[in-house]
């Protein structure tokens, strides 16, 4: 196979990391502000995650915009790197910085699976929404944590760097990207031996990671199967605008299960599975990861659109913005800017 360079796709991603990053902050936070200061209706505990997942979401973004990293694979094996030093931090820190990155995704997917259990015992099970209530909600934040902290032990400790990872690995890094292994951060999996044999200290980490992807993603999918065979029935006892709220959450969460499926797991699996495979091929499966910074956005946004109260609160804003700005506009225009047409503008956000 021709040594073709590969360095285009790390731009792309970079590009789309930035993207990301602006995208996730102004949609996550006008949904974390929105929450506190604009929407009126009480949404009981759920407030906590509809401020919770997108503080989450930022972070995770930072984190890629800070880290850059890359996945690419290769025959057997998949390497994910980066050659950033944020801070002037060294490699052995960067590399915990890859794994803690890694440990955000998986708190990101887990936080993801607790709404849907809140939302399916808020219709079926009100009685257990007790524990969401009060010092039991910091059990979920435990629960989050503690899948967080696995994968990312798992990816620091399981595939770290030996001598053989790093020769099936550097002649082909050099050649498509021109990175050397001496000053980078690295996280490498290697499924087999040359013999064939497994290698199984890796493949934990490939095995840890199905766990947790199969744990989150079973209560997505059976709290979602759950309300949609039997919702309509549950909700008739409630009063109608109880009744629509619920309904629009559940439509919040069936774009939830998608986008995630999607953007999440999809690319995962992909990558963690075809070294598995041992085909002859060299992949730059970094590109797939992309939706990573996207998602965040996507997901507020999705909440922003379906709620009724937060689309109005956005229409509202957004009325009051295109206000002020015609009010600014017209007094520009009339006579020159004063200290008062300045504070009439300012007065217009509240």
């Amino acid at each position: 196979m021709s040594s073709v360079s590969l360095t285009r796709y790390v731009e792309y991603a970079r590009r789309i990391a930035q993207t990301g990053l602006f995208s996730t902050t102004i949609c996550c936070l006008i949904l974390i502000i929105l929450t506190i200061f604009g929407v009126k209706r009480n949404f009981g505990s759920y407030k906590h995650f509809l401020i919770v997942f997108p503080s989450l979401g930022i972070l995770f973004a930072v984190l890629e915009f800070i880290l850059y990293p890359n996945v690419h694979s290769h025959k057997a094996g998949y390497v994910f790197y980066s050659t950033s030093h944020p801070f002037n931090l060294g490699k052995t820190a960067v590399t915990w910085m890859l794994a803690f990155y890694s440990g955000v995704y998986s708190s990101t997917i887990s936080m993801l699976s607790v709404q849907f259990l809140y939302r399916y015992w808020a219709v079926f099970c009100t009685t257990k929404l007790r524990y969401f209530k009060g010092w039991r909600f910091g059990m979920w934040f435990y629960y989050v944590l503690s899948y967080g902290l696995m994968w990312a032990m798992a990816n620091y400790h399981f595939t770290k760097v030996d001598d053989y990872a790093e020769s099936y690995m550097k002649q082909m890094m050099m050649e498509r990207y021109g990175v050397e292994f001496s000053n980078n951060a690295w996280i490498i999996c290697v499924a087999y031996y040359p013999d064939g044999s497994p290698r199984w200290w890796n493949l934990f980490c490939t095995i840890t990671m199905t766990f947790i992807m199969v744990v989150q993603y079973s209560v997505i999918v059976y709290c979602s199967i759950r309300m949609y065979i039997d919702m309509e029935d549950k909700i008739q006892i409630l009063s109608p605008s109880l009744r629509a709220l619920h309904k629009q959450f559940f439509k919040t969460l069936i774009l939830q299960v998608v986008t995630p499926t999607i953007t999440l797991f999809s690319p995962v699996i992909f990558i963690i599975y075809l070294p598995l495979f041992d085909m002859d091929w060299d992949i730059p499966t970094g590109t797939f990861l992309c939706g990573f910074t996207l998602y965040p956005a996507m997901d507020a946004i999705i909440v922003l659109y379906v709620v009724q109260d937060y689309r109005k609160a956005v229409m509202y804003l957004l009325r009051k913005m295109a206000i002020g700005i015609r009010e600014w506009s017209t007094t520009a225009t009339n006579r020159p800017a004063t200290r008062s047409g300045s504070f009439n503008v300012a007065a217009t956000f509240h």
